[in-house]
């Protein structure tokens, strides 16, 4: 208000001084008004520091660095920012002093690096990023003023220059990603293509071995049949001369003749249909027939079937489970099965032996065990059984003729009625196969033991 009233006090001491007349009519009114101008002056001062304490206090707040430099390159004045920024903390800084010799006092960038221009920058100012000794980055923007001076901003882009460069090593990591993902594709690529010739190969090679398979299974059935015939004549003939049916033979030894060519014929039928049992199994033209039943009665022909060759060498013969045991199976497959096992266990238990049948029964399965104390099987030998024409050689099997069917038939019958067969044996000790049948039975409480001799 002082200095709206100023001008217009002066503008009426001129208009008055033009026109000859006095500018003031009343003296006192002069002397009272030059009076006034002391208080004025004190009053105009207190305004100005005000303002300039306002002014210092908005560039002090300033979250970047401000520092204003006068034409000459002196400092006017900065705010802790620009001190901190730099370095210049502890240092004494007083307006006036040259820019070169603040900078030097500081701490000196490692790397400036000036900025290209924009299209919608000033000209008169210049950008540059600025790299500290202790990592963090500096965007400095320089303008300059009416005068000629400088005003300097600057921004901490620390964060913004670790994330530009953590995107930097992503693009990297990613293009390196990529391509490994190209090589791999191509590499796997080659090995679709070697996959579909092995496939190709493969297929080849399966349709001839299927071919091949079913030749032999053909030649089998067809040798096997025509074998069974004359066989069956030659165990017919020398039995006949065996027991002097048409008269007694009146040397001895052709007896024994007669009686070595029905032993020798016998097991020649025996392994005829044995391959003949295999092929067919192979070949999947085995078919079961399914039909519950009493499977005692089974068990007691079995026992029956083999107890001459059992009584030969004193091997006793026992069955433990209940009295009747009712259950869905192929009674032809499952006789068999039973009779190889059996036989097994009496060729490779010495005399005096035992070979026992075991019984045991949940209502998810049925397992019957074929138990002997023979000679045993080593345990590195056991994956062999169970393959055609697979048998365990030592000293005491070498005795024994055989092709090694039975048991290769057995487990293929076993896994037709979707069950299996599992072996146990200790050398010396004896062996237990195990056949484990699905299905529920029905359950009888009395367990009985039945020996046979």
């Amino acid at each position: 208000m002082v200095r709206a009233k100023l001008p217009r006090r002066f503008a009426v001491m001129r208009t008055a001084d033009g026109n000859g007349l006095s500018p003031f009519q009343n003296k006192f009114l002069v002397g009272r008004w030059l009076a006034q101008l002391p208080p004025l002056k004190t009053r105009l001062g207190s305004i100005s520091k005000v303002e300039a304490d306002r002014l210092a206090s908005a560039v002090e707040a300033l979250p970047d660095s401000f520092a204003l430099w006068d034409c000459d390159n002196r400092l006017v004045t900065c705010n802790a920012r620009f001190r901190e920024f730099f370095g210049l903390v502890d240092a004494s800084l007083a307006s006036g002093m040259l820019r070169r010799s603040i900078m030097q006092m500081g701490v000196r960038p490692i790397r400036t690096t000036v900025i290209e221009k924009p299209s919608s920058q000033k000209p008169d100012s210049t950008s540059f990023e600025v790299l500290m000794p202790d990592g963090r980055w500096l965007h400095i923007n320089e303008s300059q003023t009416l005068e000629g001076g400088l005003v300097s901003v600057g921004t901490d882009i620390t964060v913004l220059k670790k994330s530009a460069q953590k995107i930097i090593e992503n693009e990297k990591e990613l293009r390196v990603s990529v391509g490994d993902l190209r090589e791999s594709r191509r590499e796997l690529e080659r090995q679709k293509q070697i996959l579909v010739e092995l496939s190709e190969k493969y297929g080849r090679e399966k349709n001839r071995a299927e071919a091949a398979n079913h030749a032999k299974s053909e030649f089998l059935a067809n040798i096997s049949h025509e074998l069974r015939t004359p066989l069956n004549a030659v165990i017919g003939f020398s039995e006949i001369m065996q027991h002097g049916l048409f008269g007694d033979m009146t040397i001895e030894k052709y007896a024994e003749y007669s009686h070595d060519i029905y032993q020798s014929g016998h097991f020649l039928l025996q392994v005829i249909n044995d391959i003949l049992d295999m092929s067919r199994i192979e070949a999947g033209k085995v078919e079961l027939d399914l039909e519950s039943g009493d499977l005692c009665n089974i068990f007691d022909e079995c026992m029956r079937l083999v107890s001459g060759a059992a009584s030969d060498k004193r091997i006793t013969l026992g069955y433990e489970g209940p009295e009747k045991l009712i259950h869905k199976l192929d009674r032809r497959a499952f006789k068999q099965i039973m009779l190889n096992l059996l036989s097994n266990a009496i060729k490779f238990t010495p005399e005096h032996g035992n070979v026992k049948i075991l019984v045991e029964q949940t209502d998810e399965k049925l397992s019957i065990t074929i138990e002997d104390n023979g000679i045993g099987i080593p345990q590195s030998e056991i994956a062999k059984l169970g393959r055609p024409f697979e048998q365990i050689e030592n000293q005491f099997t070498k005795s024994h003729s055989g092709t090694g069917l039975g048991l290769a038939i057995s487990r293929s019958l076993m896994e037709l009625h979707q069950g299996h067969l599992h072996i146990k044996s200790a050398v010396n000790i004896g062996t237990r196969v195990s056949c484990h049948f699905p299905g529920k039975t029905n359950r009888n409480q009395a367990i009985p033991n039945r020996d046979a001799a």
